[in-house]
């Protein structure tokens, strides 16, 4: 179970990234892992604009609020306007990939920020069109530097709606000037947007370099629906990296899980019928193996639960009861058997930082 404080969690009704649903979000990041070809820029791009507008519209919904969304969905295309998904997909990509997922990530996110105070570093990895630097420095969080990753033609298209001179809401917040490389990448100070294969590690360490990291100062990873959409090997090799290159380095991420059982085999299936492949499904076949993951690739402490017991007991209820009255779901047990399907890790390699006092892996 997560480990966290006696007081009550604070409910954040904001969107953590610019997320699609399942389905979607698997297709994007396929593509992004699998090829630099025009054809899968070009799918990259409008997948990723399809997930903005799905989103937008659980945004207009009353679902949460994000007031910079908006200006990342595309005003040539529907802009969120008449996309109506089944309740089910609704409340779904709410609770699952929104909404429980929020209260926990922006949980670990604050309790990251308030241990270290303004030397703190994140880094997003496979961000897409993410909000969440945009959220918690307009909050008036307090932090050296966030560096977003992702293939290079998604940060392309993220750099242009950041520069469009009616985005200054956006440019606004940066600490810095915003300086340009490539049309990929964009470093502002205490914000970095750059484009890099994950699985290629100089590749990736090089334009971290770039966004002036610091690898002694302590560092958030944020990865979400990330790991799965490469080799186990893979994944492994990434975390690895990252454990023996920072001083005090913690993880939060959000994944498949129990994908071999029934339910998990014909979510799976799904994907494959359309061509989705699930190249790091291996690991996540249940939270032990996640874990073994985490403890192989150099992480000491923490904790991983599945998003049931995060929607049942962690979320406040009368955000649960909220969100319920917005549409009406008949068959909860598919919220249930969804939720049991994904896991939330925190995890850690932070001595100097007494590994945020959870517990050993």
């Amino acid at each position: 179970m997560l480990t966290l404080p006696p007081s009550p969690l604070t409910y954040y009704p904001f969107s953590v990234v610019a997320m699609e649903t399942e389905a979607i979000l698997s297709e994007s990041v396929k593509a992004r892992r699998r090829s630099s070809s025009v054809n899968d820029d070009y799918s990259v791009q409008k997948t990723n604009d399809d997930a903005s507008q799905s989103k937008l519209a659980a945004v207009k919904l009353g679902y949460w609020k994000d007031e910079f969304l908006a200006r990342f969905v595309s005003m040539s295309s529907e802009g969120g306007r008449g996309v109506h998904r089944d309740p089910e997909i609704s409340l779904g990509y709410c609770y699952l990939s929104v909404g429980a997922r929020i209260t926990i990530i922006r949980h670990y996110v604050d309790l990251f920020l308030a241990k270290v105070g303004d030397q703190a570093q994140i880094i997003s990895i496979g961000s897409g069109f993410d909000t969440l630097f945009w959220r918690i420095k307009s909050e008036g969080k307090k932090f050296t530097r966030y560096i977003e990753v992702d293939f290079s033609s998604v940060t392309a298209k993220k750099l242009r709606v950041i520069r469009r001179t009616n985005s200054s809401a956006l440019s606004g917040l940066f600490r810095e000037d915003a300086q340009e490389n490539q049309h990929t990448d964009l470093h502002a100070g205490d914000y970095h947007l750059v484009g890099a294969d994950l699985r290629q590690w100089a590749e990736l360490k090089s334009k971290l370099e770039e966004a002036n990291l610091d690898w002694n100062a302590p560092t958030l990873i944020i990865a979400e629906c990330v790991l799965i959409y490469m080799s186990v090997s893979q994944s492994e090799e990434l975390l690895s990296h990252l454990t023996k290159e920072f001083k005090n380095l913690a993880l939060v991420s959000y994944e498949q899980t129990n994908v071999n059982d029934d339910f998990g085999r014909v979510m799976a299936d799904n994907l494959e019928k359309r061509g989705l492949r699930l190249p790091g499904i291996e690991a996540c076949h249940s939270i032990e193996l996640q874990k073994k993951r985490l403890v192989e690739s150099g992480f000491t402490n923490g904790t991983i639960d599945d998003m049931n017991s995060v929607f049942h007991k962690k979320l406040p209820a009368e955000e649960r009861n909220k969100v319920l009255r917005i549409e009406c779901l008949d068959e909860m047990e598919l919220l249930r058997q969804l939720n049991e399907h994904y896991s939330i890790s925190f995890a850690s390699r932070a001595p100097e930082l007494d590994n945020f006092g959870e517990p050993t892996l």
